[in-house]
């Protein structure tokens, strides 16, 4: 088997949004750089820390693209983060490594965490990734996409429209695109914290511990992209709710459980 041994992170409109820096690049780990400012702040989910869903995707998706067969590139199956506390929002660093777990000729799978300054622990992933055929790898498109102005919020930089009751679109735009112009699973993740926080009204006074997401079919980054809540539990301090991700024809994107629990600063 040949692997692709020149494989590099692909900058696109979702890593151009989120400030995130590659830092280097295996087929077994993974490590990338992320400026976290007050854009990840946000009216309705307190600070939108499904955000680190984008470079957390990269970072462990990379490293089975790096060892992957000649004409194969990883497709995301299901991505799990936990977040343990929120990112910071006053423009410091934070770091995203990523480590390879198990490899077959199918796909593999990865987990990796986010580190603030102080070495704590803000999130981690696990992934699974599958392999497709493709005729070409894709390639960065950073040198066109620059990041909004800072006090431009990630809501409205992805054209969010929240019609209420956990009905949330997200408007055509380059900063929700991956390397193949497909929407980031990042981004995906994003849209689903949004969905869930309104479906419980949440007015920033919860924050997500954790998204579970299914990815079922890819997404058009240059479309509107749906998503629909469902309360599944409303308890005092816990809540739970499904959302489903749907492409302008109504086809489900990816399918995901967002967990919350009311914020204590």
């Amino acid at each position: 088997m040949t692997t692709s041994t020149s494989t590099e992170f692909v900058v696109s409109g979702a890593e151009a949004l989120l400030r995130v820096d590659p830092v280097g690049l295996s087929a077994t780990s993974a490590e990338l750089s992320m400026t976290a400012g007050p854009w990840l702040a946000d009216p309705v989910a307190g600070v939108c820390r499904g955000a680190l869903g984008v470079p957390l995707d990269d970072v462990t998706g990379y490293v089975i693209a790096s060892g992957a067969p000649q004409g194969k590139w990883p497709v995301s199956l299901g991505i799990r983060v936990d977040f343990l506390v929120d990112p910071p929002v006053d423009g410091a660093a934070v770091s995203i490594t990523g480590e390879l777990v198990a490899r077959d000729e199918r796909g593999g799978a990865t987990r990796g965490s986010v580190v603030d300054a102080a070495g704590a622990t803000v999130a981690l992933i696990t992934q699974r990734s599958h392999l497709v055929a493709v005729e070409e790898q894709p390639t960065s498109t950073a040198a066109t996409i620059a990041a909004p102005a800072p006090e431009v919020t990630l809501r409205e930089a992805l054209g969010v429209q929240d019609f209420g009751s956990g009905v949330v679109e997200l408007a055509p735009t380059p900063f929700a695109a991956n390397g193949m112009g497909n929407i980031h699973g990042g981004i995906l993740i994003v849209g689903s914290e949004l969905a869930a926080m309104s479906a419980v009204d949440a007015h920033g006074e919860l924050r997500t511990t954790s998204i579970d997401i299914s990815y079922v079919r890819p997404g058009n980054a240059a479309d509107t992209t749906g998503f629909r809540a469902e309360v599944l539990h409303r308890g005092r301090s816990l809540m739970v709710v499904r959302v489903a991700a749907a492409n302008s024809s109504g086809k489900p994107c990816a399918l995901a459980t967002v967990v919350l629990r009311r914020y204590e600063s």
